[in-house]
């Protein structure tokens, strides 16, 4: 069955510098509104609406939603090869229900600001797993990795010694969620050769919810919680996952994992300035200063041409 195919040299090829600064713009469009979910995932969880739950419902309302617009308005982007069901299968398994899942339950667990800067360790490993499989990396690019890895540290307040004292689960819980959000970034890039993002969204979306129905059957969901609270599941559904997933994925088509991965810590940067402005807590100046760190590796990034063969 025909698929809608993209160009497969996209993420490493000469890449016009519109289509770099459309990338951009799509990565740190995406990053603002998974920053902008996970404050609304945490009422959620306030209301009684248990992480795992959550990422669920989620899942669900997601994939109905995305496969009613597609069947009416793009229903080239439901074909796929059977071939590469199983790829989309583990995409869905492991890069949507794994990642929200682990996520979830890491920030029910920590305080977020530990839990993010876990989290945005995944641009350094992205890079190391460019480098091992022969990939070129540019020197300013490891510089940018580890300036804003030191900034996500400081934005998130996590030099804070109240904070030392981890939940051991919750601290394994965030590795992990670090280690799927990588895998989700690395499967995206290699199905985005051949799938628009709307084919591997919709895809995904659908195996994460089968995996989730596998793990507990959607009766034993709180409907009565997600009716009550419907504000909050509304936002998750369309801010946190559908607009935020579409844009992350174009982005990787435009631009290789790892420079999207990079882009994303400006999630942290969002989550501050939403806490500061929504919730009325106090920036310090290291969070400031961090926030201005995590800018400026996101600035250099984007210094860095894009050669053929290179990340």
């Amino acid at each position: 069955m025909p698929v809608e195919a993209v160009d497969e040299t996209a993420p490493t090829a000469a890449v016009e510098p519109s289509r770099l600064a459309l990338g951009y713009g799509f990565a740190l469009a995406g990053a603002a509104l998974y920053g902008f979910g996970g404050v609304m995932a945490k009422d959620a969880f306030t209301a009684g609406i248990a992480p795992s739950e959550m990422a669920q419902l989620r899942a669900i309302f997601s994939f109905i939603v995305l496969l009613a617009a597609l069947a009416v308005f793009g229903r080239r982007h439901l074909r796929a090869r059977r071939g590469d069901l199983p790829l989309l299968a583990l995409f869905g398994a492991l890069g949507i229900a794994a990642v929200n899942g682990t996520y979830y339950e890491a920030i029910s667990r920590l305080p977020l600001g530990v839990a993010l800067a876990i989290q945005y360790t995944a641009p350094l490993l992205l890079l190391v797993i460019a480098r091992a499989t022969g990939r070129g990396v540019g020197s300013r690019l490891w510089v940018a990795a580890l300036i804003t890895l030191v900034g996500c540290y400081f934005v998130v307040g996590a030099y804070d010694a109240r904070l030392r004292d981890l939940n051991a689960g919750g601290a394994v819980i965030s590795v992990i969620a670090m280690l799927t959000f990588t895998a989700y970034l690395l499967m995206a890039e290699r199905i985005l050769r051949t799938y628009t993002p709307w084919t591997l969204l919709v895809y995904g979306l659908g195996f994460a919810t089968l995996a989730w129905s596998l793990y507990r059957i959607p009766t034993r969901l709180p409907w009565d919680l997600a009716i009550a609270h419907w504000p909050l599941v509304v936002g998750v559904v369309f801010i946190a996952t559908l607009f935020q997933y579409v844009l992350t994925l174009a982005a990787v088509s435009l631009l290789p994992s790892a420079r999207v991965g990079l882009t994303a810590t400006f999630e942290p940067v969002v989550g501050a300035l939403l806490g500061f402005a929504l919730l009325g807590e106090v920036l310090q100046l290291p969070q400031i200063a961090g926030g201005v760190l995590v800018l400026m590796g996101i600035a250099l990034v984007q210094t860095v041409r894009l050669r053929e063969g290179g990340v």
